[in-house]
């Protein structure tokens, strides 16, 4: 059953955003292979675009309190995932970083949800995709423009993404042996 059975958007605008709010609970909901809600995914996700951040910089990125911050890290480091240490500039703070089963989890679950994206698009010709690709990709510039013109900041997911494609990618074994 669908939320919004029978619901028709009345504009193309609107039909975007039924599209990406449908798209989105999809992609937030565990996939099958996941170990950790979407939440906790969301933690490792601001870690492995930022590195170690103190709690309450991991709390502020995720635009959330620094109570619930820390109730993610401690199940997180309880699970493996992450860490705390020592913080460099002040011996009173410490830091939030991932393990290395941290960030192998985090690119299992970006893994698998590219790969469910490839699956939604299977059948689509390679320039349908390249089309695809560049259309949400100037739309997300867009809306990223936007929010950080609002907001004062730059995106930190951007880099995020890139780390994900780069995972998801099969290894070229020829060319990493003739690199090495």
């Amino acid at each position: 059953m669908h939320v919004n059975e029978g619901w028709v958007p009345q504009t193309p605008v609107e039909g975007v955003l039924h599209a990406f709010t449908r798209i989105g609970r999809r992609l937030k909901s565990k996939q099958p292979g996941d170990t950790i809600d979407h939440s906790a995914h969301l933690v490792l996700f601001v870690l492995r675009c930022n590195g170690a951040l103190r709690l309450s910089d991991l709390a502020a990125k995720m635009e959330i309190d620094a109570s619930t911050a820390s109730r993610h890290v401690r199940s997180l480091e309880q699970a493996g995932l992450v860490r705390r240490s020592p913080d460099p500039d002040d011996g009173r703070a410490f830091r939030v970083e991932l393990t290395e089963q941290g960030i192998g989890e985090w690119e299992a679950s970006a893994k698998r949800r590219m790969g469910l994206l490839s699956q939604a698009m299977d059948g689509w010709s390679h320039t349908d995709i390249e089309t695809f690709e560049k259309l949400m990709t100037r739309f997300a510039e867009g809306v990223i423009n936007l929010v950080d013109e609002r907001d004062g900041g730059k995106a930190w997911a951007d880099k995020g993404w890139a780390l994900a494609a780069e995972a998801a990618r099969p290894q070229d074994t020829e060319n990493v042996e003739n690199n090495a």
